[in-house]
């Protein structure tokens, strides 16, 4: 049972799937490495951590989200002829493709796939559904699988602003968010500096995210830093006391 004289945690593991995080098949449609770095080895080198990370989120925090791209080839950052790799990339993490293989993209990586199951706050959530969602993740304290079509959380899924009010409630009081994953420059800024703005307190696992390289991680991190998020390794989240 939660101390309910300390503040709750929300771990946020921000698409660790697949198409991200595999250099090659299954997965590795649209693999996250610095692109103008033919020397870095890319997002597979955080796995081990992101694995340990997820392991202490699902015992140590009082609710758990992942997030992950749900596609559709109709969708607007989906460009299978000429990608920009800035508003539009190839085909990835396709959970809606016809195709059984494009759809494997799109699941969690083995390392971080919740033991017990999750709950899923779909792309095309009902009115009803983020309330439900956030009431039986806090009751059966089971992950809950956000899909999104777009790279921020925030406009990918129209839910997710009522369902984090919900969770909120049903943890009763305004969570911090420990948030690790990928992109570090798109889908985990997106998801960052939307917390911020909600008024949540962000703390970013720096060792469990990587980037495409749009610009270096320090500027990456002081630029969260400047905006009042926090930053941690594993090793220190592991050794420190609940807050």
């Amino acid at each position: 049972m939660r101390d309910a004289t300390k503040r709750p945690r929300v771990g946020y593991l921000v698409d660790v799937q697949n198409d991200f995080m595999r250099a090659a098949l299954p997965g590795g449609r649209l693999y996250v490495r610095h692109l103008q770095d033919p020397d870095d080895v890319g997002a597979e080198q955080i796995i081990p951590t992101l694995e340990r990370l997820a392991r202490w989120m699902y015992a140590h925090c009082d609710a758990v989200i992942l997030s992950g791209d749900w596609h559709g080839p109709e969708d607007a950052e989906i460009d299978a002829g000429a990608p920009d790799y800035s508003t539009t990339y190839p085909p990835h993490c396709m959970g809606r493709s016809l195709d059984a293989a494009e759809r494997a993209g799109a699941e969690l990586i083995a390392e971080v796939t919740p033991p017990h199951g999750s709950i899923v706050l779909p792309w095309n959530a009902s009115s009803t559904a983020p309330a439900r969602v956030a009431s039986e993740a806090v009751e059966s304290h089971l992950p809950v699988f956000v899909q999104k079509t777009q790279f921020s959380v925030w406009t990918g899924n129209p839910a997710m602003d009522a369902f984090t009010s919900a969770l909120t409630q049903a943890l009763g009081a305004r969570p911090a968010i420990i948030l690790a994953g990928v992109a570090s420059d798109v889908c985990d800024d997106h998801a960052i500096r939307g917390f911020i703005e909600r008024g949540y307190q962000v703390t970013v696992v720096r060792d469990a995210i990587h980037s495409l390289g749009s610009q270096s991680d320090e500027a990456i991190l002081a630029g969260w830093e400047a905006l009042g998020a926090r930053t941690t390794t594993l090793a220190e989240l592991e050794s420190s006391r609940a807050e």
